[in-house]
C-alpha cells in the first residue's frame, strides 16, 4: 500500500502535504504526490514521486486577479473564480489522479480534493482520509469556528451560519470530484453529501489546539493535530537580503502570498508609501505578475522568495493574508503580527491571531489603503503596544514549539493504515 497525497491548490496547500509525505516515507511507506506542475520542484527536491497535473498556478492567478478590482469592492467572489478555474483543467486532474492511485491506496486530500478521494475509495477500494487547515466544520464555539455570529462565545447561531458556509463552499470543494465521479459512473456528491461526507471520513485537522480550541460538538471522525512544521532546510540567502537585513533596525515584511492583485506594482508602492508613513524600514514581498526588474528603494527590500521559517524570525513585525501555513508561521517565530484579511478563512486567523494578543485586529483587503497599512505597521512596532503584542507572540510560541503535529499525523495514518484503527477524536498535540 502506498500513500497518494492529493494537494490542489497553492504553495499553502501542497507545502504541508509535502511535509506529511517526507514523514510518512521517512517511515517506510512509498509516497506520490499529485499536485500542479509548478510544484514539482519542491515535490522532488523532497524526494517523494511526483504526479502533475497538467495546469499551472499562475493561470488560476491570473483568472482570479483580472477580477481582483471588482472583488475588492465585493462585486466578485474569489471562490468563485477559483471553482471556474478548477472547473476547466478538471479533466487533467482527474486524469493525474486516476494515474496515481491503486486499489488498496491510502488516498489523503486536501479540502479541494476530498471528494475526488471519496470517489476513489468507492471505485476502487481505496482509504480515503481528508485534510483540513481550517476549522470549517460547524460548532457553537466561536474560538473554533471559521465564521460565527458570536466569535467569543457558544450560540447556535454559530453552528448554523457554519452550516450555511460550508453549504455555499460545497460546489467549489466538488469541482474536480464532480468530473471524477462521472468518469466513474458515480452519482455526484451535493451540498448536504459533502456536509455528511465531512462528518464520516477520517479527517486530519491541522490547525493547533491554541489558535482553535477543540469544541465538544465536532463529528469523531476528527482528529486535530496541530500544525504540521517539519525541519526547515538550511538556506543560503543572497548577499543583498543579507546586506538589507545588517544595514539597521529589524524590517517589517509585508505580503499577501497567493493573493491575486489587479495591480502588483501599485500595490508595491502602497506598500512602501504605508512603511514609510510609519517610519520603519520594510521587506516586501509582491504578488504574482509584479516585473522584477523594478528597482526597490533604498529602506525597502523586495524579496522573491525566502522560506518564512528563517526569515520571519528576523522581522519587527509580519504583516500577511493570514492563510493557514503563513499564520502558523508567523506565530512560530514569536513576531507580533496582523491580518489583511482576503476571504475564506484568513479573516478567522486574524481574529485568532489578536484573540491571542499576538497583534491587532484584522482588517479586510477592501479596506486596504497607504494609510491603513501604516497605521497597522505603527500599530504593530510603536513602543506603548508592541511590548502587548510581543508577549502575547512570544507565549504562542512557547505552545507551538512543544507541538509534534506532524508526528501525530503520521502515527494516526500509519495506525489506520496498519491496524485499521479509526482516527481519535481528540489527543494531546504537544510533546
Amino acid at each position: 500500500m502506498k500513500v497518494v497525497l492529493l494537494a490542489l491548490g497553492s504553495r499553502g496547500d501542497v507545502q504541508p502535504m509535502v511535509a506529511l509525505g517526507k514523514a510518512l516515507q521517512s517511515a517506510g511507506k512509498p509516497v506520490t504526490v499529485v499536485a500542479l506542475r509548478d510544484f514539482a520542484p519542491l515535490v522532488e527536491e523532497a524526494g517523494l514521486a511526483f504526479a502533475p497535473i497538467d495546469g499551472r498556478l499562475d493561470e488560476a492567478l491570473d483568472a482570479v486577479s483580472g477580477s481582483a478590482r471588482k472583488m475588492a469592492g465585493g462585486e466578485w467572489s474569489c471562490s468563485r473564480a477559483i471553482s471556474a478555474w478548477v472547473a476547466g483543467i478538471a479533466p487533467q486532474i482527474a486524469a493525474a489522479e486516476m494515474a496515481a492511485v491503486e486499489p488498496g491506496d491510502l488516498v489523503v486530500a486536501g479540502v479541494l480534493s476530498i471528494d475526488d478521494a471519496v470517489a476513489l475509495q468507492e471505485a476502487r477500494g481505496c482509504l480515503a482520509v481528508g485534510v483540513l487547515m481550517a476549522p470549517v466544520l460547524p460548532t457553537a464555539s466561536g474560538p473554533s469556528a471559521t465564521v460565527a455570529v458570536r466569535p467569543h462565545g457558544r450560540s447556535r447561531l454559530n453552528r448554523w451560519v457554519g452550516r450555511a458556509a460550508l453549504a455555499a463552499g460545497a460546489s467549489m470543494c466538488t469541482t474536480t470530484g464532480s468530473h471524477l465521479r462521472d468518469q466513474l459512473h458515480l452519482p455526484r456528491t451535493g451540498g448536504l453529501g459533502f456536509f455528511k461526507m465531512l462528518q464520516t471520513v477520517p479527517v486530519l485537522l491541522a490547525t493547533s489546539p491554541l489558535v482553535t480550541p477543540p469544541p465538544g460538538d465536532w463529528p469523531d471522525n476528527i482528529c486535530q493535530t496541530g500544525f504540521w512544521f517539519d525541519d526547515s532546510p538550511a538556506w543560503d540567502p543572497p548577499a543583498d537580503l543579507s546586506e538589507f537585513l545588517a544595514a539597521g533596525d529589524p524590517p517589517v515584511f509585508i505580503g499577501f502570498g497567493s493573493m491575486p492583485s489587479a495591480d502588483p506594482s501599485a500595490d508595491v508602492q502602497l506598500m512602501t508609501q504605508a512603511a514609510r508613513q510609519a517610519g520603519r524600514r520594510a521587506v516586501i514581498r509582491p504578488s504574482q505578475g509584479w516585473c522584477d526588474s523594478e528597482e526597490s528603494p533604498e529602506d525597502v527590500y523586495l524579496l522573491r522568495e525566502a522560506p518564512y521559517r528563517w526569515l520571519f524570525p528576523q522581522m519587527a513585525a509580519i504583516l500577511h493574508h493570514g492563510g493557514a501555513g503563513t499564520t502558523a508561521e508567523a506565530l512560530l517565530a514569536g513576531v507580533p503580527n496582523a491580518v489583511v484579511a482576503f476571504g475564506v478563512d484568513q479573516p478567522y486567523h486574524g481574529r485568532r491571531i489578536h484573540d491571542l494578543d499576538a497583534g491587532p485586529a484584522p482588517i479586510k483587503r477592501t479596506q486596504l489603503t497607504a494609510h491603513s497599512l501604516a497605521e497597522l505597521v505603527t500599530t504593530l512596532t510603536c513602543p506603548a503596544q508592541a511590548a502587548r503584542w510581543q508577549a502575547g507572540a512570544t507565549e504562542a510560541r512557547s505552545h507551538l514549539v512543544q507541538e509534534r503535529g506532524l508526528e501525530v499525523a503520521v502515527e494516526r495514518l500509519l495506525s489506520l493504515m496498519t491496524n485499521g484503527e479509526p482516527l481519535e477524536h481528540s489527543l494531546s498535540a504537544t510533546k
